[in-house]
C-alpha cells in the first residue's frame, strides 16, 4: 500500500522525529542468561508479556526469548481447571543460552521510531531491545507499542 495524502507527510515526519526513549517501555522485564529456565516461563506468564530480553551480569543484551520460542520447545497443555500450563520438569531440562535467540538486533535510546519499524516488518521482529550508550539494556519497543502510538494518532483526529 502506498500512502497518497498530504497528511502522510506529517505521519512520516512524526516517526522520524520521535526518539525511542520517548516511547519505549520501561522498566524492562528481563532475565539473566544464567537463570533457570522456569524463570523464563514464570516471567512471561506473570507479567503477561511475549518477549524477554536476556542479559549478562553487566546488563548487556545477549539474547531474546519469546513466548513463541516456548511453544516450539514444549507446547503448554490444559490442567484440570482449564488453565494452560507448561510442564516445569520438562522446562527445567532446557538451558536458556541454548534456547534463546543470541545477539538480537538492538537500537539505541537516541534512535528514531522510524528506524525501528523497517526491521520489525522486514525480519518479523516482535520487539527490539533498546540499549544505552554503554550497550546496557534500558528499554524495549514492541509491535504493540507501535500500534498504541498509531491508535493514539487516530484518536486525536476524532
Amino acid at each position: 500500500m502506498r500512502l497518497k495524502y498530504a497528511e502522510d507527510y506529517y505521519i512520516r515526519a512524526l516517526f522520524k522525529k520521535v526518539k525511542l526513549h520517548e516511547v519505549m517501555a520501561t522498566p524492562v522485564v528481563f532475565v539473566n542468561v544464567r537463570a533457570p529456565f522456569r524463570d523464563v516461563v514464570g516471567l512471561l506468564h506473570e507479567r503477561r508479556i511475549r518477549h524477554l530480553p536476556v542479559v549478562n551480569s553487566e546488563m548487556e543484551v545477549v539474547g531474546i526469548i519469546s513466548q513463541r520460542d516456548l511453544y516450539k520447545l514444549q507446547p503448554p497443555h490444559k490442567n484440570e481447571e482449564g488453565v494452560w500450563i507448561y510442564d516445569m520438569d520438562v522446562m527445567d531440562g532446557f538451558i536458556l543460552d541454548k534456547a534463546m535467540t543470541p545477539n538480537p538486533f538492538t537500537l539505541s535510546r537516541q534512535s528514531f521510531l522510524a528506524e525501528a519499524i523497517p526491521p520489525m516488518v522486514t525480519h518479523k521482529y516482535g520487539c527490539i531491545p533498546i540499549v544505552d550508550e554503554s550497550k546496557k539494556l534500558c528499554g524495549i519497543i514492541t509491535q504493540y507499542d507501535i500500534l498504541k502510538i498509531a491508535f493514539e494518532i487516530l484518536q486525536e483526529g476524532q
